[in-house]
């Protein structure tokens, strides 16, 4: 077993005990500075699953060679080994043997040295993407100044990088003043597609999920878990009204484009990481589980498309959006038409019997949100109805 002091910047805000032989978080004391994650109410259970999530998944292309050559078993142990660093935050672990600021070990410091990589403990070196979550393969490009994350796509023609393109696209054509990253899309030289985007932390400015925000705070049973996230950032300082026009905007744009991963870590709040007030919603990220990436060969009715279970506060479409209160937050007239969004898909090498099928799948979310902003109810319910009569 290994100690360690969990840190927010030169803060020490609990101790943590690493198993040496799984990486596993085993114990979490907290000093009750108000610093560590979730809000500063983090204990062990919800530490394990802080720790759990801010490791690599095993899964990622070529992360079995990174792990053989980094000498480690597992992405947990390779996380501590990279003290647990990530672009998105401020936290860090530090040994506790070794004296460190975190002037020596933050990864913006990272484009001041060759190969990606800070030298900071005898042979050891740490490695900037240890904390990167996700399924696609993704990487942070530090060769300038400010660094830039690269996500690759190689499943069905690449779509998952294609539709973090269409969605910035939808964003662009709203003209909405609701934040959101724009990703740029191109070609992998083995024959894929990549998107990339600027990063939207810094030094100063981190990202706080709304998985921490739920976790780190006590819901009022009265409230649904949308009305109490939205409550909870408008107690952390967050004006209320800019926090729920963002989640309502999220959430219909979210059904629109059928984004089944809008998982709690996937949205969440910024925080000055020096005074640490809250500053305001995240930018909308990471789409790349939507326009029917996986089905987009058949086509859809009304009914199969609601059926697909969804990861977010709730486990379906109809049960996200009934917590909408501004069914006017997305111009329809502004969104892609069904021509304009086959002319993107087959522009970057899309057959267009799938760029078709993906159109006209998008093209019943329409024609749903449509009815949904002039009061209608959108339910499985109502489609089966429909369809037995």
């Amino acid at each position: 077993m290994s100690q360690y002091a969990l840190m927010h910047k030169n803060d020490v805000c609990g101790s943590l005990v690493i198993d040496d032989e799984t990486g596993s978080l085993r114990v979490y004391k907290d000093n009750g500075s108000g610093f560590s994650p979730f809000l500063g109410n983090a204990d062990t259970r919800r530490m394990k699953h802080w720790w759990e999530g801010r490791a690599v998944p095993a899964s990622r292309k070529m992360m079995q060679e990174v792990l053989k050559q980094a000498g480690c078993a597992n992405t947990k142990m390779y996380l501590a080994k990279n003290l647990a660093l990530s672009m998105t935050d401020s936290y860090w672990i530090r040994p506790l043997d070794l004296d460190l600021k975190y002037e020596d070990v933050k990864l913006s410091n990272m484009n001041l040295f060759s190969d990606n990589k800070v030298p900071y403990h005898n042979a050891t070196s740490y490695d900037s993407n240890a904390a990167l979550g996700g399924q696609m393969e993704k990487y942070w490009d530090i060769k300038t100044n400010f660094p830039t994350l690269v996500k690759e796509s190689y499943k069905y023609f690449g779509q998952q990088a294609m539709n973090e393109a269409f969605a910035t696209y939808l964003h662009d054509l709203q003209e909405t003043a609701i934040p959101y990253v724009s990703y740029l899309v191109g070609h992998t030289e083995d024959n894929g597609l990549y998107c990339r985007c600027d990063a939207f932390t810094s030094d100063s400015v981190e990202l706080v999920s709304a998985y921490e925000v739920i976790e780190g705070s006590k819901q009022q049973n009265d409230k649904s878990v949308y009305d109490n996230y939205i409550r909870i950032c408008a107690e952390l300082g967050i004006e209320e009204q800019q926090i729920r026009n963002f989640m309502d905007y999220q959430t219909l744009t979210d059904f629109i484009i059928s984004n089944t991963d809008e998982h709690l870590g996937n949205f969440g709040i910024l925080r000055d990481s020096n005074t640490m007030q809250y500053l305001g919603p995240a930018p909308i990220y990471d789409s790349g589980n939507s326009m029917f990436f996986k089905d987009s060969l058949f086509s859809q009715t009304r009914l199969s498309l609601l059926q697909q279970s969804i990861t977010s506060f709730y486990d379906s479409e109809e049960k996200m959006i009934k917590n909408i209160k501004n069914r006017h937050v997305v111009n329809m007239d502004l969104l892609p038409t069904i021509e304009e969004t086959i002319a993107l898909y087959t522009s970057y090498g899309f057959p267009e019997e799938r760029a078709i099928t993906i159109a006209n799948n998008y093209a019943l979310k329409i024609d749903m949100a449509r009815e949904f902003e002039n009061g209608a109810t959108i339910s499985m319910y109502h489609e089966k109805n429909n369809t037995e009569i």
